[in-house]
C-alpha cells in the first residue's frame, strides 16, 4: 500500500532577529490511509509548523511532501489549494471562526467555497449539522 501522506527530509527555517532558526531538521514520516499518528512535544518544538507543511499551508525550506505519491509543493498554488479544500482537513488551535456567524454557519463555510459548492442548500446544512453532532 502506498502512503497517503509522506514527508521526506523536511526542513523549515525562519529568520528571527537577523538569525536563521531551523525549526524542522530533516523530518521524514509516512502515514498510510486509515492510520493514526500522534505528534507530541514541548511548546515551540515545531509541531504546528510540521502540520502546516504537511497540510500544504507552509512551504518547506527543503524536502518533499507527497500526497498520494504526488509532490504537494511541485503542484501549482491553485492545485494545492484544491487538494487542501477537498482532501485535507484542519482544526486550528486558534479556531479561526467568523464571530458574526453561528457555529453551524462556520461549519458550512468550506462547502460554500468559491471553487464550487460540494453540497448545496439543505444537503449542506444537514451534513454540517451531522458533523457538529459528532463533536
Amino acid at each position: 500500500m502506498s502512503s497517503l501522506i509522506e514527508a521526506v527530509d523536511i526542513r523549515r527555517g525562519f529568520a528571527v532577529g537577523g538569525r536563521k532558526i531551523e525549526v524542522l531538521r530533516g523530518v521524514s514520516l509516512s502515514v498510510d490511509e486509515g492510520e493514526s499518528l500522534a505528534i507530541s512535544g514541548m511548546s515551540g518544538a515545531g509541531k504546528s509548523t510540521l502540520l502546516h507543511v504537511l497540510g500544504g499551508l507552509d512551504r518547506p525550506t527543503a524536502g518533499r511532501v507527497l500526497y498520494r505519491g504526488r509532490d504537494l509543493y511541485a503542484a501549482g498554488d491553485r492545485e494545492r489549494s484544491a487538494i487542501r479544500a477537498r482532501k485535507i482537513g484542519f482544526v486550528f488551535q486558534a479556531y479561526h471562526l467568523l464571530p458574526e456567524l453561528t457555529v453551524l454557519e462556520n461549519v458550512m463555510l468550506p462547502g460554500l467555497s468559491a471553487h464550487g459548492a460540494f453540497l448545496r442548500g439543505r444537503a449542506l446544512r444537514e451534513r454540517s449539522a451531522m458533523l457538529l453532532g459528532r463533536v
